[in-house]
């Protein structure tokens, strides 16, 4: 493949960079951070980004990643304070930013991939776990938590989950894990242990990664075993929630880190679910235009089709839709697509019921599909979140808390979790509870300061509160992030009812929100 931009071009077939026609000599570490940078050149890519690309994990000092970049720039062209290539971001790392025309040989389009990937979904085995207490009974118990964890991960479409029949040959043996994974073909496993002293039951836990052979997460529980049945419905969900949740992230950094030739439609979701992640505008543009490529590459990918309704509902989320009628048509569009292609895929209909109730105003379509989502995946946090939100969009607030409540519950470490926080403080508001609204939601900006969703509710909670030089402060910054927001634009942002967007607009006027 050859990437052109400005006098140069980067191949990476013969490992070269030429400027006009001369080869630039670079060292192979140089070489590879420069191909990384540009083939990650739609985002901010950190010192760990580039620590784990270039240098595959190793313990490296800051010194050499600068001397590194300073290498880079010096190959390209980048003098001094000219940052025509590759441009600094204080505190998050480095961007190239120069255009790049891509042009493919043969060899790139039927050659082998730089990168051989594994399986195309993320993959999982949950080992049988060890009893380590002295009762023998305690096996069965043991056994019935690993077949309900499996069970309830293979409700999940984008794990591919070894069946629990396969797995029983590996009880009691000593393998390595990191063998197992390679027998099994399997990227991550799930490993335990029990003991127990008298009636109270501990139970460790913990994920590995079979590519690198790290752990990604490791939890202790610990209960009265008298609680029985409702003890392992409760850790079931618990385990499935937090593991569901490492898995995705592990899946993201790996297609965002990882050069492919030709990416697949899963991967190209996973590289758009990395750029959406980061919660921008640019990076919304930039995770559509990827799922858009994961339609091309498969016409028939519900998962990419639901992401690329998602998008265009935080486009509306954050003021930026430039033609309101055709934008929203085109998410709602999409959002029933990924409905019809997911039957089954209750990570798709979520995302589609979002679509069609905030950009459509459906909200009974969208109802029915969160509705058919949970009783596929019941574990699924984000069909609860999506489901307490429609119950905002119809009035019910009493309803949403207990949902939006139990998506907390089900992932409490998810990224995600500033979002429910965000739902639940417009609920506490709708409900009268100012205080306890302006608690979550200023959580959410705190974990993301331009989170417009979070700061709209905090500004109305705040002035309804009296706390009017507060809610001033948060206008301001809503309307430095948007010049265009105002009263008017409010009904376009979410579908409320009629008593509850009068409440909404009422509390930011008087927080000085200008009509």
């Amino acid at each position: 493949m050859l990437c052109k931009f400005g006098l140069y071009t980067l191949d990476t077939e013969r490992c070269e960079l030429r400027r006009n026609t001369d080869r630039v000599d670079l060292e192979p570490q140089v070489f590879s951070l420069l191909c990384y940078l540009v083939q990650e050149r739609s985002r901010i890519v950190t010192r760990e980004d580039l620590i784990a690309a270039v240098w595959s994990g190793r313990l490296v000092s800051d010194s050499t990643i600068n001397s590194r970049i300073s290498a880079a720039r010096k190959a390209v062209g980048d003098r001094g304070s000219s940052a025509r290539m590759i441009r600094s971001f204080p505190r998050r790392g480095y961007r190239f930013v120069a255009g790049v025309e891509i042009e493919l040989r043969a060899s790139d389009l039927a050659g082998p991939e730089t990168v051989t990937p594994a399986n195309q979904r993320s993959s999982i085995v949950v080992l049988p776990f060890t009893n380590l207490s002295r009762e023998i009974e305690q096996d069965d118990f043991i056994d019935g938590l690993v077949d309900d964890i499996t069970t309830a991960l293979t409700q999940f479409r984008q794990l591919i989950v070894v069946p629990r029949s396969l797995c029983n040959s590996y009880k009691g043996r000593t393998a390595d894990v990191t063998q197992i994974t390679r027998e099994l073909n399997v990227r991550f496993a799930l490993e335990g242990t029990l003991r127990k002293d008298g009636r109270c039951i501990r139970i460790n836990m913990q994920l590995v990664d079979s590519r690198s052979g790290t752990n990604l997460w490791a939890r202790r529980f610990e209960s009265d075993q008298s609680d029985g049945f409702e003890f392992q419905d409760k850790l079931t969900a618990a385990v499935v929630g937090e593991v569901v949740s490492r898995l995705e992230q592990a899946e993201i950094d790996f297609h965002r880190r990882t050069s492919l030739a030709a990416p697949d439609a899963y991967s190209r979701v996973m590289r758009g679910t990395s750029s959406l992640y980061e919660w921008t505008p640019a990076s919304i543009d930039a995770a559509l235009e990827q799922y858009q490529l994961a339609m091309s590459a498969d016409p028939d990918f519900a998962p990419a089709y639901a992401m690329a309704s998602y998008c265009y509902v935080q486009r509306q989320s954050f003021g930026i839709l430039l033609d309101r009628p055709q934008e929203a048509a085109a998410g709602v569009s999409l959002a029933w697509r990924a409905a019809e292609l997911g039957k089954n895929d209750s990570c798709a209909l979520t995302r589609a019921a979002h679509g069609v109730s905030a950009l459509g105003q459906d909200i009974g379509g969208g109802m029915s599909l969160v509705e058919q989502a949970i009783a596929l995946n019941p574990n699924l946090s984000a069909a609860w979140y999506v489901r307490g939100w429609l119950r905002i969009f119809r009035g019910d607030t009493t309803g949403a808390l207990p949902d939006l409540d139990h998506a907390r519950r089900l992932s409490p470490y998810d990224r995600l979790v500033f979002k429910i926080n965000a739902a639940m403080a417009y609920a506490h508001f709708f409900a009268g509870q100012y205080d306890d609204a302006s608690r979550l939601a200023l959580s959410a900006i705190r974990e993301r300061p331009n989170y417009m969703t979070g700061l709209r509710v905090a500004a109305a909670s705040d002035a309804a509160a009296g706390r009017r030089s507060t809610a001033k402060l948060l206008v301001t910054r809503m309307t430095n992030l948007d010049p265009r927001i105002g009263v008017s634009t409010l009904p376009l942002l979410l579908p409320l009812q009629p008593a509850e967007l009068y409440k909404w607009a009422d509390g930011l006027r008087s927080a000085g929100l200008p009509d």
